[in-house]
C-alpha cells in the first residue's frame, strides 16, 4: 500500500501502539495503571472501531448511531438497556460478572453492514448471532483465558415480551462487561473497544457506586474523545443530595455537563416485573426521551466522536509513543557506540597499522606479478630453477635459525593482513563490553546488561569470528584477483611501448627467475628473500624512469581503496550488524517518525471528511 494511503497508515499506527502496550504491560504496575487510565488500549480502540472505519466510502451512511451502556458490577446497567429497548432483551443477574462480552441490540432492519463492512472492527472475535454468549466461571477464566466474542442480537428474535417501542430504533444498543473488579481486567479490552465505536455513552451508577475511580477515570476518558455522555443513577431513592453529590463527583471529572437520570428502584419478584415497573415511571420516560433526541442527532453526533478521537489521539500521542521512545534511544545509543568503536577500534587501526604501514604487500605483489608476465620465453624457466638451486642453502639456514629460535615457519603464521585484523577485532570486543558495561551502570534500562552478557557470552563471540573469517577468506582471494587484474594492466601499459618492454625484460631477467618462487602463500614477503628488495625497487625506478610515476600511484591508491572498502563491507555485514543487533529494540526511529507521519496524514483526512 501507498504511504499515503490513510488505511494503510491508520493500520501502521495501530499495529505500533500494539507495541507500545505490550511495552507497558511488562511494567510491574501495568495492570493497576492500565486498568485506571487506560489510555493506550482506548487509543488502538478508538482507531480499529472509529478512525478507521469512517475513512471508508460512506461511512455515515452505513454506520448507525452506538448508544453504549458500561458500568461497574451489579449497577444494573442490563437493566436500564432494557429500558431503552422496550423489552427483557439483555440479561439480568445479581451475580458478579454475568455480563462477559459485549452484545450488540439491533432491529433486524439495520442489517450487519456496520460490523461487516468495517474489517478492523472486533477482528478476531468469534460472533454470536441472537443469542447470549455462555458465561463463564472465573475459574475457567483464569484456567483457560478469555476468547474475544460479541453478540448481534435483533431483539425480535428474543422470546421476551414488547414492554414499549424502543426509545432509539435507528441505534445500535450496546451491553458492556463490568470494569469495577480485578478478574474483570481479563475482558476490560473488550469493554474498551466497544466503548470506542459509540456516539453516546451512558454510564450507569449506583448509590455505592458513583465515587469508584476506575469507573470515573473511564467516564473522564471518553468524555475525552468527545461522545456524548450520560449517566444513569440506578436504583436510588428521591435523595436530592445524593444527586447533588454525583453531580459535584462528574465536575470534579471533568463532566459537570452531563445529564444525570435518576432510574427508582421499583419493587417485584421477577426481573420482567420490576421492569414493566421501571418503564411506567416518569423517570424511565423522561431518560428514553433524552437518549432519543441524542441519536436523532445523527451525522452530527458521528462527525463530533471522530474530531473527538482524532483530538484525544493527538493530546495522547507522545504519551502512548513514550515506551518506543525510550527503546528507540536505547538502540541508537548503542548503534552510536558500535559505530564510533568500529571506527576507532577496527576500520582506522586496518587503515594505518596495515594499509598505510610496512605490512602491505598487494601492492608489492601486483610488481611480482609483473615480473612473472615480463619472463624471457624458454630462458625464464630455466634460470628459475639455478635460482632455487642457489638459494637452497640460505633457506636451509634460515630453516635451522628458527627451529633453534622457536620463530613459527612461515606457514604457520598468519598473513600481515590477517594479523592486523585479528588483533584489532579483539581490541573491538573488549571496548564493546566495556562500554556495554558502562552503560549498564550508568541506566537502569535491562537492554545494557543483556548486551555485556551476550558479548561475554564464548559461543556467540565464536560464532562472529567464524562467520567472519570466513567471508575474510572469501574476500582475500578476490583481492589476489584483483592484484593480477592490477598486474596485468600495468604490464599492457608497458606493452603499448614495445621497445621499452623489451629493455626491461632483459633488465629484470635474473631477478625475475628468482621472483617465481618469492609468491609467498601467506599473502606477504618473506624475510629470507632479501633480494626481492633490491628486484623490486629496480623495476619501481625503471617504470617511474618512463614516466609511469602517477599511474603506478594511481594504481596502488586504487588497490588500498578497494582493500579498504571491501573490508569495510565485511564488518559491517559479519560483525557491526550482529553486534548492534544485539539490541534493536521494539521500534526504531525511523518507525516512530513514520508513526508520527501517519497520524498527521489521518487528521489532514479526517478534517476533510468533518468538513
Amino acid at each position: 500500500m501507498s504511504l499515503n494511503d490513510p488505511l494503510a497508515a491508520c493500520d501502521r499506527l495501530a499495529a505500533i501502539f500494539d507495541r507500545a502496550l505490550a511495552l507497558r504491560e511488562q511494567g510491574p504496575t501495568a495492570v493497576d495503571d492500565a486498568v485506571r487510565v487506560p489510555v493506550v488500549q482506548y487509543a488502538i480502540a478508538q482507531l480499529k472501531m472509529r478512525v478507521r472505519p469512517a475513512l471508508e466510502k460512506d461511512w455515515l451512511k452505513a454506520d448507525p448511531v452506538h448508544v453504549v451502556l458500561f458500568g461497574g458490577t451489579n449497577t444494573g446497567k442490563s437493566t436500564v438497556l432494557n429500558v431503552l429497548l422496550g423489552r427483557d432483551g439483555a440479561g439480568m443477574s445479581v451475580r458478579a460478572r454475568f455480563s462477559q462480552y459485549p452484545e450488540a441490540f439491533r432491529p433486524a432492519a439495520l442489517g450487519d453492514r456496520w460490523l461487516d463492512s468495517f474489517p478492523s472492527r472486533f477482528a478476531g472475535y468469534r460472533r454470536y448471532r441472537d443469542e447470549h454468549p455462555p458465561h463463564l466461571s472465573d475459574e475457567a477464566l483464569c484456567r483457560d483465558g478469555y476468547a474475544p466474542a460479541l453478540a448481534v442480537i435483533d431483539p425480535a428474535h428474543l422470546d421476551a415480551e414488547p414492554m414499549a417501542a424502543p426509545a432509539a430504533p435507528g441505534a445500535v444498543l450496546w451491553d458492556t462487561p463490568d470494569f469495577s473488579t480485578e478478574q474483570a481486567w481479563t475482558y476490560f479490552r473488550a469493554v474498551l473497544d466497544a466503548a470506542a465505536l459509540a456516539d453516546v455513552v451512558v454510564m450507569t451508577v449506583t448509590d455505592e457506586s458513583y465515587a469508584d475511580d476506575r469507573g470515573n477515570a473511564l467516564l473522564r476518558m471518553l468524555g475525552e474523545s468527545g461522545v456524548a455522555v450520560h449517566v444513569a443513577a440506578n436504583k436510588l431513592g428521591d435523595s436530592a443530595t445524593l444527586l447533588d453529590d454525583i453531580a459535584k463527583t462528574l465536575e470534579t471529572i471533568g463532566q459537570s455537563r452531563a445529564p444525570i437520570h435518576r432510574l427508582p428502584h421499583v419493587a417485584g419478584t421477577k426481573p420482567g416485573e420490576r421492569l414493566r415497573g421501571l418503564l411506567a415511571t416518569r423517570e424511565a420516560s423522561a431518560f428514553r426521551a433524552a437518549i432519543a433526541r441524542e441519536a436523532a442527532r445523527g451525522a452530527e453526533l458521528k462527525r463530533s466522536g471522530l474530531l473527538g478521537a482524532v483530538g484525544l489521539l493527538r493530546r495522547h500521542l507522545e504519551e502512548v509513543l513514550r515506551p518506543l521512545v525510550s527503546e528507540a534511544d536505547v538502540a541508537a545509543r548503542w548503534a552510536s557506540a558500535v559505530e564510533r568503536i568500529t571506527r576507532d577500534r577496527l576500520i582506522e587501526p586496518y587503515r594505518r597499522d596495515y594499509l598505510e604501514g610496512i605490512r602491505h604487500a598487494e601492492f608489492n605483489r601486483a610488481l611480482v606479478h609483473v615480473m612473472e608476465l615480463l619472463q624471457v620465453p624458454y630462458i625464464g624457466p630455466v634460470l628459475d630453477l639455478i635460482g632455487r638451486a642457489i638459494r637452497f642453502p640460505v633457506r636451509l639456514a634460515s630453516d635451522t635459525f628458527r627451529r633453534l629460535s622457536g620463530t613459527p615457519a612461515p606457514s604457520e603464521t598468519s598473513p600481515p593482513e590477517e594479523q592486523v585484523v585479528h588483533e584489532a577485532i579483539e581490541s573491538w570486543l573488549a571496548a564493546l563490553k566495556a562500554e556495554a558495561q558502562a552503560m549498564a551502570d550508568a541506566d537502569t534500562h535491562a537492554a545494557w546488561s543483556q548486551i555485556a552478557r551476550r558479548l561475554d557470552d564464548d559461543a556467540f563471540r565464536l560464532l562472529l569470528r567464524t562467520r567472519f573469517d570466513e567471508a575474510f577468506a572469501a574476500r582475500r582471494r578476490a583481492i589476489e584477483e584483483e592484484v593480477r587484474r592490477r598486474a596485468e594492466a600495468i604490464y599492457r601499459e608497458l606493452e603499448d611501448q614495445p621497445h621499452r618492454l623489451n629493455l626491461l625484460r632483459g633488465a629484470n631477467l635474473a631477478a625475475s627467475t628468482l621472483m617465481i618462487a618469492l609468491v609467498i602463500k601467506s599473502g606477504g614477503l618473506n624475510w629470507s628473500d632479501a633480494v626481492l628488495g633490491p628486484a623490486l625497487a629496480g623495476l619501481w625506478q625503471n617504470l617511474l624512469g618512463w614516466g609511469l610515476g602517477r599511474y603506478l600511484e594511481a594504481q596502488r591508491a586504487s588497490l588500498k581503496q578497494e582493500q579498504a572498502r571491501s573490508l569495510a563491507d565485511l564488518v559491517d555485514t559479519h560483525l557491526v550488524r550482529p553486534v548492534r543487533d544485539l539490541y534493536r529494540g521494539a521500534a526504531s526511529g525511523d518507525e516512530l517518525a513514520a508513526a508520527r507521519r501517519d497520524f498527521a496524514l489521518l487528521s489532514e483526512v479526517a478534517a476533510e471528511i468533518m468538513a
